[in-house]
């Protein structure tokens, strides 16, 4: 899918004019007002801001997890407000990959197994899922991990796991909420590294939900929710 947007890339996902609120004791709130953004294919964004904020929220809209009251989102050209819940859930599995604080990894199965989740979604047989998901583990370092559980790993490798799920399916955008939380600083460092080297070498969407000023320095775009709505700093550009 493509806009037909010319620069030095391509736009990917465009917000205009979207605002969003949500009814608490029966009143409604507004968490984001009035928001314009564009990212565009290889682009990498850091979303920085305080808690309640409307950082979370922003990226559940960006990741087509929750549709705006009201405004216009448009994904590789295409209008998703107009969009069905099949065609977003389709879109998510396909375009998008989720990069979680908690990792968000399923106890039960396998480093292998988890990362191969979403091409089982997709229907690909068992076998070729795995053979791709352990594809995608090498290129994260964790080949030799691929039989371990969730329980059997560090922290660290819990999270490459994830990022190696969130890639298995070649999506155009990646979307991080606090992926070095609740990791120590080396291993965050490792993390980062490891995400900005995937962007570079994949050209894919990279945008960060981070309180790390230092983290966020490293991004191509520096954008701070104050209250709902947005404001960037200088942009590192890449043409």
């Amino acid at each position: 899918m493509n806009n037909g947007i010319e620069s030095c890339a391509s736009e990917l996902l465009r917000l205009h004019n979207v605002s969003q609120s949500y009814s608490r004791g029966g009143q409604a709130v507004l968490v984001l007002r009035d928001i314009n953004l564009t990212l565009m294919r290889g682009q990498t964004s850091a979303l920085v801001g305080a808690s309640g904020s409307g950082k979370s929220t922003l990226l559940n809209i960006l990741g087509l997890l929750e549709s705006p009251v009201s405004g216009r989102l448009m994904f590789a050209g295409h209008n998703m407000l107009n969009a069905n819940a099949d065609v977003l859930a389709r879109l998510r599995n396909r375009d998008i990959g989720f990069v979680f604080q908690a990792f968000n990894l399923l106890p039960r199965l396998s480093a292998m197994d988890n990362v191969a989740l979403p091409l089982s979604y997709r229907g690909l047989p068992r076998r070729e899922a795995r053979c791709q998901a352990l594809q995608q583990l090498q290129q994260v370092g964790l080949a030799d991990k691929a039989h371990d559980k969730p329980a059997d790993l560090s922290g660290g490798q819990r999270q490459r796991v994830a990022i190696a799920r969130a890639l298995v399916g070649n999506p155009s955008l990646i979307l991080a909420d606090e992926p070095t939380g609740n990791l120590d600083s080396h291993t965050a460092e490792e993390i980062m590294a490891l995400l900005l080297e995937l962007n570079r070498e994949r050209g894919v969407t990279l945008v960060m939900v981070t309180h790390d000023t230092a983290l966020a320095e490293r991004f191509e775009r520096r954008i701070r929710v104050i209250d709902g709505q947005l404001q960037e700093g200088a942009t590192h550009g890449r043409c």
